[in-house]
C-alpha cells in the first residue's frame, strides 16, 4: 500500500502542528488560546465555506469530501494553532510588532500555500491568487488578535467588577 504525497503531506501537517501546540505553546495562558482557538476556527470556517462555494479556490484532495468542501484540517487545525502561537508571540507587544508578526506569518503560510497549490491536489486556486491568500491571512491574523485583546479587556473589567462588589 503506497501513500499519496497529498496524504502524506496531510498526515506531517497535522504531527507538526500538534507537536507546535504541545512544546510550543504556553500553557499558562490556557483560557486565552481556547478563546483564539475557537474564533479562529469559527472565522476560518465561516469564511472558507463561501469562497469555495464561489468556486474561487478549491480543495480537490481533503478530509470528508462528502460532507465538506473546505480544508478541515487546514481551517480547523493548522491554521488556528498558528494563530496561538502568532498571538503568543505578540501577547505583549505594540502594534508595529503585532502587524509584523502577522505579516511574517502570513508570508510563511502563503509560501507553502502557493508550493502546495502549484506541486499538489491539495489547493487549486480558480479565481484566487497568492496575494489574496496573503492579505487574507494578514487579515484574520490581525482580527485575531483583536478579538483577543477584547476578550482580555473585558474579562479584566468583570474582575474588578466582581473584586469591588468583594469589598464591604
Amino acid at each position: 500500500m503506497s501513500i499519496s504525497v497529498e496524504m502524506f503531506i496531510s498526515l506531517a501537517a497535522a504531527v507538526i502542528t500538534l507537536l507546535l501546540l504541545i512544546f510550543a505553546v504556553d500553557w499558562r495562558y490556557f483560557r486565552d488560546w481556547v478563546v483564539v482557538y475557537l474564533f479562529k476556527s469559527l472565522l476560518d470556517f465561516v469564511v472558507s465555506s463561501p469562497t469555495v462555494e464561489l468556486r474561487l479556490l478549491e480543495y480537490p484532495d481533503r478530509l470528508l469530501p462528502n460532507w465538506y468542501d473546505t480544508s478541515l484540517l487546514f481551517e480547523l487545525w493548522v491554521f488556528p494553532v498558528l494563530c496561538i502561537l502568532y498571538n503568543q508571540i505578540t501577547r505583549d507587544k505594540g502594534l508595529s510588532v503585532i502587524l509584523g508578526y502577522a505579516l511574517l506569518f502570513s508570508a510563511g503560510i502563503t509560501i507553502i500555500e502557493y508550493f502546495l497549490e502549484l506541486h499538489t491536489n491539495l489547493i487549486r486556486y480558480i479565481q484566487w491568487s497568492w496575494l489574496t491568500s496573503y492579505v487574507t491571512l494578514s487579515i484574520t491574523f490581525l482580527l485575531s488578535r483583536g478579538f483577543i485583546a477584547l476578550y482580555r479587556r473585558g474579562c479584566d473589567k468583570a474582575m474588578a467588577v466582581l473584586e469591588k462588589e468583594k469589598t464591604p
